[in-house]
């Protein structure tokens, strides 16, 4: 077992207890189980926010969306967007730590993605089925990028994941709404987040406060957007 360290500390004082109505892991199978980016109009989106909030860009990987669990410190199971279990292809991962020095019960989202491809916009890089990527397993890795139930802004959880071991993915931020439309044409351009396989980019507001403010529905949180 993996003893608790300094670095993990500022994460399990803002660990939320994780009720079986809360946790992504209560869905049963064939039910999605992750909510969706927001998407439409970019502009009504921006305009809800004041001129000074600070957004991350992250990219817009291609691949398959996984939740993992971890329970004392163990990889205890992992889902798809379908609630289907996935935990022992996920464990058989390199760069997905089996173990955490966490003890409580910790959940996460991220992509599994191909990192030998790094095309744009390219569908056929998306992963429909689990038994389709199977057999290339050695080329697909884990980014983490949300971590659930917990009460940090989006950048310091990025960061705890790091700690933890895991890969996150890179990231710009802005405090101006105005510079949205450039990154937006560097990401076009291929200028931007190049090491990925992606389709777009993600607007994630950085504020957890924020965040809880403006909430999300059944469908889709309301803090990020997708864009392409």
């Amino acid at each position: 077992m993996i003893e608790e360290n300094e670095g993990s500390v500022h994460l399990i004082r803002n660990l939320e207890r994780v009720s079986p109505q809360n946790s992504i892991f209560n869905y049963k199978s064939g039910r999605k189980a992750f909510l969706s980016l927001g998407q439409g109009n970019i502009h009504e989106w921006l305009e809800t926010l004041l001129p000074n909030t600070r957004i991350i860009i992250e990219p817009k990987i291609i691949g398959l969306g996984i939740g993992i669990q971890y329970i004392n410190g163990k990889l205890n199971k992992a889902i798809n967007k379908n609630s289907h279990d996935i935990t022992d292809m996920v464990l058989s991962l390199k760069n997905i730590p089996k173990c955490i020095p966490v003890k409580n019960r910790i959940e996460m989202r991220g992509v599994l993605y191909d990192y030998q491809n790094t095309s744009t916009k390219n569908e056929k890089t998306e992963f429909k089925e689990v038994q389709n990527f199977k057999p290339q397993l050695k080329r697909h890795r884990f980014c983490a990028f949300q971590i659930y139930h917990c009460n940090i802004n989006h950048f310091q959880s990025l960061q705890e994941l790091k700690h933890l071991n895991f890969e996150i993915p890179k990231t710009q931020f802005t405090n101006f709404i105005s510079d949205i439309e450039i990154y937006r044409q560097c990401w076009k351009e291929a200028k931007l987040f190049k090491s990925y396989p992606t389709s777009g980019i993600v607007l994630k507001i950085n504020s957890r406060k924020l965040q809880k403010y403006l909430g999300e529905n059944n469908l889709s949180i309301h803090w990020a957007y997708s864009i392409d």
